[in-house]
């Protein structure tokens, strides 16, 4: 299993202890530190040979987890994030799945939120994707496997139109994919998108509908954070180099694909015009093809004036009514 970290010195050993009791024999935890300056090496020396240590140059979080990747041994591959947790039976769950079912090629499960205030919400998945439909129909109708119900189906399609998969509960067999480059290691986030398109274009996912993690809230810099505009760019960079390449999904999905793309152009029209980058937004509406008359515009405004107009519309409606 890999745990990636990052100056999180005073966060990582809670991941560590829970990754130690949900381990078996055999089981290696591999934690990749990403050039930390806090201390981290030491904080860890006292744990010895229980993980393995790999102090590596700040390449960012993408090439930190292949790293991981590159240096497992085992036939599954977990991941674990450095501000989070497993229960001590997550393994367990996701070993079984696996074993029922030697087509599956990665399994993934619900998951708690510990909110900064304490405060536990579970079953944070449903809230995580935003689609209201039952897993029965997301994915496939379930069917218990060990002390879990689990889903298991094709979710090309889906995790291309959302964000179904958290890293931090990913089993995925080391087999799956033919290299080390699972995550992209060229955006500033979304990297896990590029593991996730090329895992679900591999074969059969398999969801655990059962918490087996939590997710910590907390005042430190998370990869989540990244600015709107990055994460668009970078979503519209990973779906057309994933999904966008794959010949077989583009002859089914095809038509799918595109209006995914065209949406994530008006998004990204939307930012730059709010921005004020009036000329990159009309290259964007151009790009999309479709776009609302607002939009269009907005593109040919002087870029000062849509800022004004923004920051007057903010303070009478709360957000432009776009």
């Amino acid at each position: 299993m890999i745990i990636p970290t990052y100056n999180r010195a005073t966060l990582v050993r809670r991941a560590i202890d829970s990754a130690l009791r949900a381990i078996s024999p055999g089981d290696e935890i591999i934690v990749v530190d990403d050039g930390s300056t806090d201390g981290t090496q030491t904080l860890l020396a006292p744990l010895g040979d229980r993980i393995r240590f790999i102090a590596a140059g700040h390449r960012g979080a993408g090439a930190t987890r292949n790293r991981g990747v590159a240096e497992a041994q085992g036939d599954l591959v977990a991941f674990l994030d450095s501000d989070d947790e497993w229960d001590a039976d997550h393994l367990t769950i996701h070993r079984a799945v696996h074993a029922a079912r030697a087509d599956v090629v990665f399994s993934f499960s619900d998951f708690a939120v510990r909110h900064g205030s304490g405060r536990l919400q579970n079953h944070y998945l449903s809230e995580w994707h935003g689609d209201a439909r039952p897993w029965s129909e997301i994915l496939a109708p379930g069917a218990p496997i060990g002390s879990a119900p689990v889903h298991i189906g094709d979710m090309s399609l889906q995790e291309m139109s959302s964000d179904y998969i958290p890293t931090f509960t990913l089993v995925a067999k080391r087999r799956a994919l033919p290299d080390a480059t699972w995550f992209a290691e060229d955006v500033p986030t979304f990297e896990d998108l590029q593991c996730f398109g090329r895992l679900v274009l591999a074969g059969p996912a398999a969801y655990i509908d059962r918490e087996t993690a939590t997710q910590h809230g907390h005042s430190g810099l998370r990869l989540t954070d990244a600015l709107s505009l990055d994460k668009i760019e970078s979503r519209m960079k990973i779906l057309a180099r994933v999904w966008g390449s794959d010949t077989a999904f583009m002859a089914q999905h095809g038509a799918a694909y595109k209006r995914r793309l065209h949406d994530q152009y008006l998004l990204r029209a939307r930012c730059l015009l709010k921005a004020g980058r009036t000329r990159e937004a009309r290259d964007m509406i151009r790009a999309a093809g479709r776009a609302p008359w607002i939009y269009r515009i907005l593109s040919w405004m002087p870029g000062f004036i849509v800022l004004v107009i923004e920051q007057a519309l903010d303070w009478s409606r709360g957000n432009l009514p776009w």
